[in-house]
């Protein structure tokens, strides 16, 4: 403990020495470039906006040695990023989370605009590991948001604005190793062909990580091969934008944290992503009008071992099955979601400005396949398996896979599955003075299985001095229950859907105030609650089918700090504190009932700093520190008061970063500074204190520009 806070008092002594120094000259640039449309979709300056919006600097983040996006959501108030056993990235926005549900992230990503839609899983972990290198600013937005983003930006919504998006006129290559034999190459081009402006970027990642876990000499499998490229054409009010994005890794901790169950029979999991977007800007008698067209297509090609060949094998000789394979499964699924929207800006009437909207989308599945070793032995000798003595005591019996004996099959979502969506919104920005905004906004959603929804927005923004402005807000979302939770097929280790389910929906309060001394200094203070109605979440009586279902109202509260200090060139200090307090109720049982408390396996403490300090125009060095308070035990009936919790973890980050020229920089990076226990949730805890990860470990990277 003595060197985090040794570390810690350093940093703040060179913090408080800041003062000293003289204002920076780029005060007006950084207003200017802290705007955002994520909530209104009209660019204002986010301390105007009627949200709690963080707009990040991307090269900031990189100084201080921030690799990706996930990383960067790490480092903001109120959010905490986790690990599935399979090694998907779970965002878990002010403690709203289901424990063991992890399909679902429940909040709304955007790259450059463009909403990553998934309709099957709900999740965008995949986008989790796109490099900072290649970002301009990511805007988050904390809260409901689903007036102008719809299903999904439920406690969140990002917008991840790459240098392609933002219009950098910059070419710019990157070239990075680092520990787990880590490689990685990026490059940005722009250049001009006759009227039309072209932007593009790329990259490509490769490791061979493996962290060490007691009882497996080989540790996890989690290496990487991860590649993006990306087009953006512009010409007047025409834009087309595209990208591909291909990952595939290693199961990390298996499917359920056994990493190498089957030795000879590795898996691993590949999530692919395309879209394209075309756009275009005209003004029609005063009315600004924005039509997009977008067409998106996600691919997951996935395998997975569960148990190995000997415990297999025992299992099916207590009907008399000579089953000489282990326990794995194989998914191939494809979704395509095709999208039209208009939006439309009227010309100011009095002290209203108003922007409309209308749009349809249309999500299908045109291939999906799955495989099951255990179902395949089962279908092929059925009728031995229930001719047995020993079949009430078979581990895959019908009592305790009901949903997999009541419908077999080869596919993970029921057959003729697809979803059409269309919505139309209005938003009205009042401008009652010059000191206060009122902003009204609702939207409806009409989904041809679920029916109608609708979200709803009210603000108030006092400007009570050039230093001061309070806001008020109230917002609505819903989230759609994905394919998953409506109409997954059961299958063995496998939940099925319930297609009664419901929608979930939040009601959120919130109070802000936010002080600007100067330039240099912002003081930022939020307080929430959320109501959470129809919580989709695992249910565990074996005994039923569906594996989904509607839970009682929720409640999420807490206070959020931010604090800015910047004092360009030399100073760039950022700092945040959180609590939140949620609600859960565990899944009832069959020999138990359910139990009240508060969410496990997340901090309700949490702190957060970073600081990047520039001596001189060819030097800084950037520390960041993460603090998470010790997660709140699991109430679950069957753990027998076995402590779930993981320990309190400080982690530092140290970089330095050389600039040889304007053009030229080699940055060095050690993560985990002090090669702490780190320590993730465990599934459904099977690992007693959480699943450890990486200790200390090194980066290295060198950027051109040309």
């Amino acid at each position: 403990m003595q060197k985090p806070l040794l570390l810690c008092g350093i940093l703040l002594s060179a913090f408080s020495f800041s003062y000293a120094d003289e204002p920076g000259n780029n005060d007006f640039e950084a207003l200017i470039e802290n705007v955002s449309n994520l909530a209104t979709k009209k660019s204002l300056n986010v301390d105007y906006l009627p949200s709690v919006v963080t707009v990040i600097d991307a090269q900031t983040f990189t100084d201080a040695g921030i690799q990706n996006i996930g990383e960067a959501l790490d480092m903001l108030p109120g959010i905490q990023m986790q690990l599935s056993p399979m090694g998907y990235t779970m965002t878990t926005v002010r403690g709203l989370k289901n424990p063991n549900a992890y399909l679902s992230d429940k909040i709304k990503i955007l790259i450059d605009g463009v909403a990553i839609n998934n309709e099957v899983a709900g999740s965008s972990s995949f986008y989790m590991d796109f490099p900072i290198q290649l970002v301009e600013k990511i805007e988050v937005l904390r809260g409901p948001n689903s007036t102008t983003q719809g299903s999904g930006a439920f406690y969140g919504t990002v917008n991840i604005i790459t240098k392609m998006g933002s219009n950098k006129t910059e070419n710019r290559l990157y070239l990075g190793s680092g520990s787990y034999s880590r490689l990685t190459a990026g490059a940005n081009v722009y250049t001009l062909a006759n009227d039309w402006k072209l932007f593009s970027d790329g990259y490509i990642i490769r490791n061979n990580k493996s962290v060490p876990v007691d009882g497996y000499p080989e540790g996890t499998d989690e290496s990487m091969k991860d590649f993006s490229v990306g087009l953006k054409a512009v010409n007047g009010g025409f834009e087309l934008l595209t990208r591909l994005k291909r990952s595939t890794y290693g199961n990390f901790y298996g499917f359920e944290e056994s990493p190498d169950p089957i030795p000879t029979d590795p898996k691993e999991h590949t999530n692919s992503y395309f879209f394209v977007q075309g756009s275009y800007k005209s003004d029609i008698n005063d009315v600004g009008v924005e039509t997009r067209v977008s067409f998106s297509h996600r691919e997951l090609n996935e395998g997975a071992n569960i148990a190995g060949i000997g415990i297999t094998a025992t299992r099916f000789a207590t009907v008399g099955v000579d089953m000489q394979e282990g326990f794995y499964f194989t998914e191939k699924l494809k979704e395509q979601n095709f999208e039209a929207e208009s939006i439309f800006t009227l010309p100011k009437i009095g002290s209203h400005e108003i922007v409309t909207g209308l749009g349809a989308r249309y999500v299908t599945i045109p291939k999906d396949t799955y495989y099951n070793s255990v179902e395949n032995a089962i279908t092929e000798n059925l009728s031995t398996i229930l001719a047995s003595p020993n079949y009430s005591s078979f581990r895959y019996d019908s009592s305790s896979e009901p949903a997999f004996w009541a419908n077999p099959t080869t596919s993970f979502i029921a057959a003729d599955q697809d979803r059409t969506i269309i919505y139309g919104y209005l938003q009205d920005l009042i401008s009652i003075n010059r000191d206060v905004d009122v902003i009204l906004g609702a939207r409806l959603d009409r989904y041809s299985d679920i029916g109608t929804q609708w979200s709803q927005r009210a603000a108030i923004v006092y400007r009570a001095s050039d230093k001061t402005i309070f806001k008020l807000l109230y917002g609505s979302a819903f989230r759609a229950p994905t394919f998953t939770e409506a109409y997954a097929n059961g299958h063995i280790n496998y939940r099925a859907g319930d297609s009664q389910i419901k929608p979930e929906e939040t009601k959120t309060y919130e109070a802000v105030a936010i002080y600007a001394p100067d330039f240099q200094n912002k003081f930022a203070l939020d307080l929430f609650y959320s109501n959470l109605h129809n919580v989709i979440d695992l249910e565990e009586y074996y005994t039923t089918i569906p594996g989904y279902q509607n839970y009682d109202d929720r409640i999420s509260k807490g206070i959020e700090f931010e604090y800015n200090f910047q004092s360009k060139p030399k100073h760039n200090f950022y700092f945040n504190a959180s609590y939140i307090d949620t609600d859960y109720t565990t899944p009832p049982e069959e020999d138990s009932v359910s139990v009240d408390q508060s969410m496990p396996d997340i901090s309700k403490i949490m702190l957060k700093a970073m600081y990047v300090y520039s001596p001189a125009n060819f030097l800084s060095f950037g520390t960041t520190w993460r603090y998470q308070s010790r997660t709140t035990r699991s109430q679950l009936s069957w753990l027998d008061g076995e402590d779930t919790t993981i320990q309190p973890q400080h982690i530092f980050d140290e970089t330095i970063t050389y600039r040889f020229s304007a053009s030229s920089e080699i940055r060095a990076t050690i993560k985990n500074l002090f090669n702490e226990d780190v320590r993730m949730p465990s599934y459904y805890y099977n690992t007693s204190g959480g699943v450890v990860r990486e200790g200390r470990n090194y980066l290295v990277n060198y950027a051109y520009r040309f």
